[in-house]
């Protein structure tokens, strides 16, 4: 059976408490998404929407399994937690990995014209599919709910997220369990790091002595032991607005001499965040 999957949907970022990270992500520059909340999974979010991808900030405020995961998460820190495929079948792609069929998530949306209710295909992946990195099948139902007017306008002109980052003991030895989930050849080694083309976007696995190639001044701050998302990089349209934005809100950062942003795991909930133009 051949794959559906689409490529990365959107990454989850963890957070203990979703107001003080959205003041944290509003300082970055960010528009986000109005608060919704997934009654079957006991979370609530609020979304950093571009234009084919976002960034869900998720937190814990209900119970239920998903809600126990999360808080088990954050009670050792915050940071990126797992990744979304975006999948056009998610039954059948489900079906071609021998998983249970997934099942229906919804979350409500603020539109113009009033609450509304975004639905989804969704299951949880097993561990052995992606190694070390919670990972989740999505088909959304009501895509047109989920970029209402201004969502995606964000002051710091990020348009999508480029590439993840996790660290991992052994990257080699995982490309065999992604080829699976993405399909052939999705994943590549060059010395001991290996990238996945997903289809939209990459992600990258890493030893944790190899991260300053990727990301220099990552390793600056303590990073949690492998298996661990790290990092991930953002397109923008201007890194010079970006700057700018983040000057006049008082958010430490640094530029390489191609212009690009970095900015500490610190000021970020807990994941490193570069801005390449």
């Amino acid at each position: 059976m051949s794959s559906h999957i689409t490529g990365l949907d959107h990454i989850i970022l963890a957070v203990r408490d979703l107001d003080a990270a959205t003041a944290t992500f509003q300082r970055l520059g960010f528009t986000l998404s109005t608060r919704g909340e997934h009654a079957e999974w006991g979370t609530a979010n609020r979304c950093l929407m571009f234009g084919d991808d976002y960034i869900e900030l998720l937190s814990a405020v209900a119970e239920g399994e998903p809600a126990a995961r999360l808080r088990a998460f954050t009670h050792a820190r915050e940071g990126l937690m797992g990744l979304v495929f975006g999948s056009a079948d998610a039954a059948a792609d489900a079906e071609r990995l021998g998983l249970e069929p997934p099942g229906s998530l919804s979350r409500t949306v603020a539109t113009t014209e009033g609450a509304a209710v975004a639905r989804f295909v969704a299951g949880v992946l097993p561990p052995e599919t992606t190694p070390g990195i919670a990972s989740f099948l999505c088909q959304h139902l009501t895509p047109e709910l989920l970029r209402q007017p201004g969502w995606t306008d964000h002051a710091n002109t990020v348009t999508g997220i480029a590439s993840v980052t996790a660290l991992m003991a052994d990257p080699v030895a995982e490309m065999a369990a992604w080829d699976r989930l993405i399909g052939p050849a999705a994943a590549t080694a060059t010395d001991d790091t290996v990238t996945i083309h997903t289809g939209h976007g990459l992600v990258f696995l890493c030893r944790p002595e190899d991260l300053d190639q990727l990301h220099p001044e990552a390793e600056d701050e303590p990073s949690p032991p492998p298996p661990a998302l790290v990092a991930m990089t953002l397109a923008v349209a201007n890194a010079d607005t970006a700057a700018a934005v983040l000057r006049a809100n008082g958010v430490a950062y640094s530029r390489d001499p191609d212009g690009n942003l970095r900015i500490a795991a610190s000021e970020c909930c807990g994941v490193f965040i570069e801005m390449v133009g």
